[in-house]
């Protein structure tokens, strides 16, 4: 078994910069809290303006870190009051209402990490038909077709570095772990689809077989999916974890198989929070696809005011992504792409 830690092809697409700050913003509220009332006069004739930012789940590293970029590009404009919202696990049902409260406040710009591309598109489009400019930030509409843009990373470039690092790790051979593409969650499944697409192409010696796991399920529910396929998969040696719950989870369920099975089995796990960067120092994980939702979260929070200027946009904003090892994970370069638990 080849355990040598990979060189990653990702640093060579890292596009943009981390911002370093992550300062609260007086105006912003969180959770459930109420919606602050819009101002009476029209943003143009103050100059300032009300963004929400809605993220897919409250309480997950990864959306703190976005919220974190988010209002520090809000505090340095000046003139950004911040909204910030989200539902408390990863459900439409739960994240629509928002949404439509939002509406109803009249804020001037939503920017959102959509829960699933078809649910949200008629409460969005409501939002879009009303004048509130909608800025799609990591996840997007099937029909995005009035976002201003869509900030993401290009997840399907990353799934498919992830395949060549984890076959590096199984020596090329062996059964590999992963989620199915997912309904109505896009980074997911372009990740996912990228992998796949790797595995089918370049690698035909290794044997997938997937985690019966939707996104919204627990951590509990998702270490028992691990379980499960641990025991039906004894010859599997790869895992590929899509998502910062996910890859907990993962973290977890190998912590409870015996010694031997768990130096066999070599994961690399999607996003960066700080509980997986202590199981990837401990040996347990092999390499993290570190985001930028720092990075999403002040692009979304600077593209909704140029939007509300009139400025251009571009359609499509891309923000990379970092291979985190061990060796790395240390430097300067590389841990300030580890997700934040707070700002």
């Amino acid at each position: 078994m080849n355990t040598r830690t990979p060189r990653w092809g990702l640093v060579t697409i890292i596009a943009g910069t981390l911002l370093a700050s992550c300062g609260a913003a007086p105006a912003a509220t969180t959770g459930t809290n109420p919606v602050p009332a819009a101002t009476a006069a029209p943003a143009a004739a103050t100059d300032r303006y009300q963004v929400a930012l809605v993220l897919g789940q409250m309480s997950d590293s990864f959306y703190t870190s976005m919220q974190c970029g988010a209002q520090e590009a809000a505090n340095r404009l000046g003139n950004v009051d911040l909204v910030v919202q989200g539902p408390a696990k990863w459900d439409a049902s739960l994240q629509t209402p928002i949404v439509n409260a939002l509406v109803a406040s009249q804020v001037d710009a939503i920017a959102i990490a959509v829960n699933d591309g078809k649910a949200l598109y008629a409460p969005l489009k409501t939002a879009n038909d009303a004048g509130i400019k909608v800025i799609g930030v990591d996840t997007k509409l099937e029909d995005s077709s009035f976002v201003v843009t869509n900030i993401s990373s290009d997840n399907t470039a990353l799934g498919v570095e992830a395949a060549k690092t984890l076959a590096t790790l199984m020596g090329d051979k062996g059964t590999a772990l992963t989620s199915a593409v997912p309904p109505g969650v896009s980074t997911v499944g372009e990740r996912v689809q990228g992998f796949l697409d790797e595995m089918k192409n370049n690698h035909p010696n290794i044997k997938v077989v997937y985690l019966g796991v939707n996104p919204g399920d627990s951590i509990d529910a998702v270490v028992a999916a691990f379980n499960g396929s641990f025991t039906a998969n004894p010859d599997l040696t790869g895992v590929f974890s899509v998502s910062n719950n996910e890859s907990e989870a993962a973290a977890t369920a190998i912590r409870g198989l015996p010694a031997d099975m768990q130096q066999n089995i070599k994961v690399v796990s999607f996003d960066a929070g700080e509980a997986l960067v202590e199981a990837l120092k401990a040996g347990k994980l092999q390499a993290l696809v570190a985001q930028k939702p720092a990075e999403m979260g002040a692009q979304a929070v600077e593209s909704a005011v140029k939007a509300l200027k009139g400025e251009t946009v571009e359609k499509n904003i891309p923000t990379g992504g970092v291979g985190i090892t061990a060796d790395n994970v240390t430097t300067p370069e590389f841990s300030q792409f580890v997700y934040k638990s707070k700002c």
